[in-house]
């Protein structure tokens, strides 16, 4: 009976370590899988950042050749330096990659031809005080041709690091399909396992204590002897508990990994990853129902600035906040997404009239009425708005965004409003920058 109740005991501590051990090998196999997840995003984010500095240092080139203003050339400056450091940061995370390296090397060389561009328009208006040479070389389209090529390779750059992330997040999927396959073969194992303890101990130990116990308990003093004072089921116990801890700590835990892939690290909200995806059932419950949804593409200002003067545990406190406050200002239905390093977007949903989104952006815009408080300054929240409304203006989720960012822009232009609802002529005003 002894070897019995070792031998069985014995199996159930060899089957706990076992499945101890091939817990945290899938749950560090999908950490690994999870890192290049974010490994990926965090390129993309890089290649978007490196655009949009080459567009900034354009920008401000422009703005300086029709002026003749010095502080437009601010923007310049910044564009060169942040898009030198994108770019070295893209070479570093694709160093494992020769294919996105020589596409590098081709950004690279455009880049230099650009920056050449744009560097000469401004030393020949700072050199005679007249920039309309400058602007007629800017006019023979030497610039936009680089910035043309440069728009290529980068799409093709951010092509090929797309399928690798779909690549990498189906990986991450499936092992997160492995983690759940476990758990139900562990479930199915240690019930199974369970059951036949019962079984064994009923057979081997309860019913010959019964029987000698019903034997003996003519002879009794009247003290009846109960079964549990005879068995240990402390290690009973200590098994199926752990049997139900570590099954809720695997459960927990993808839910952990779940969160993880598809919220942003530093505000707790969503990623671009289900973004999409959002948009379009927004966009055909509108379209079933008559009704309208909202994008609010949400651009900090002078967010760079703050970064620079106050460091970047000042700029996460002041996205953290505003991450908060929008929260506390929309509808529990609907969805807050950081896209960028200061981007945000808001998909208001299922509203019936204009007026009624109106007044939902309104409360969003409240965030900025109060200042925070970081490092013992109060800091003003300042930030710019593009509004698109589905189905009116597009029912297509990317088209969506789009408009939403060239309104936007279009806010953050405008010195009296900070805030601009997408149309159609804003389209055109962009092509003729």
């Amino acid at each position: 009976m002894k070897l019995k109740l070792m031998f069985l005991l014995g199996i159930l501590f060899v089957s706990t370590i076992g499945n101890s051990f091939f817990t945290f090998q899938l749950e560090a196999h999908g950490e690994e899988k999870l890192a290049w997840v974010n490994h990926t995003h965090n390129v993309l984010n890089h290649s978007q950042l490196l655009l949009s500095a080459l567009k900034d240092a354009e920008t401000g080139q422009r703005g300086f050749l029709l002026t003749g203003v010095s502080a437009y050339l601010q923007p310049y400056y910044a564009g060169e330096i942040s898009s030198a450091k994108h770019l070295s940061a893209l070479k570093f995370l694709t160093s494992d990659n020769p294919e996105q390296q020589q596409r590098l090397k081709l950004i690279e060389d455009q880049m230099s031809f650009k920056f050449s561009e744009l560097i000469q328009t401004i030393e020949m208006a700072q050199s005679d005080g007249n920039s309309q040479r400058a602007v007629e070389l800017v006019k023979n389209n030497e610039g936009k041709e680089y910035m043309d090529e440069l728009r290529k390779i980068l799409s093709e750059f951010n092509n090929v690091e797309t399928i690798l992330l779909e690549e990498r997040k189906g990986n991450f999927k499936a092992s997160l399909a492995r983690i759940s396959t476990l758990i139900i073969v562990e479930l199915l194992f240690f019930v199974s396992l369970a059951v036949f303890t019962v079984f064994f101990l009923q057979k081997n130990l309860f019913q010959p204590l019964s029987l000698l116990l019903s034997s003996t308990r003519k002879s009794a003093d009247g003290h009846e002897i109960e079964v549990g004072d005879l068995l240990h089921k402390d290690e009973m116990g200590y098994l199926l508990a752990s049997f139900f801890e570590m099954n809720r700590r695997i459960v927990k835990n993808t839910k952990k990994l779940n969160f993880k892939v598809n919220h942003d690290k530093l505000t707790g909200l969503k990623n671009r990853s289900t973004m999409s995806a959002e948009i379009e059932r927004a966009i055909k419950h509108s379209i079933k129902f008559k009704t309208k949804s909202a994008l609010l593409f949400i651009d900090l200002d002078d967010f760079k600035l703050l970064n620079d003067s106050l460091g970047h545990d000042a700029g996460d406190q002041l996205l953290i906040e505003v991450a908060t406050r929008i929260t506390k200002n929309v509808r529990t239905d609907d969805s807050i997404f950081r896209i960028g390093g200061d981007e945000f977007i808001v998909l208001i949903k299922d509203l019936k009239d204009l007026n009624e989104i109106k007044q939902v952006i309104a409360k969003v815009l409240c965030i900025a009425e109060y200042p925070v408080m970081i490092q013992e300054e109060e800091i003003k929240i300042k930030f710019s708005v593009g509004v698109v409304v589905t189905p009116d203006d597009s029912d297509d989720p990317d088209v969506l965004i789009k408009y939403a960012d060239v309104a936007m822009y279009a806010a953050k232009r405008d010195e009296e409003s900070h805030c601009k609802f997408f149309d159609k002529n804003l389209l055109r005003r962009g092509s003729d920058v």
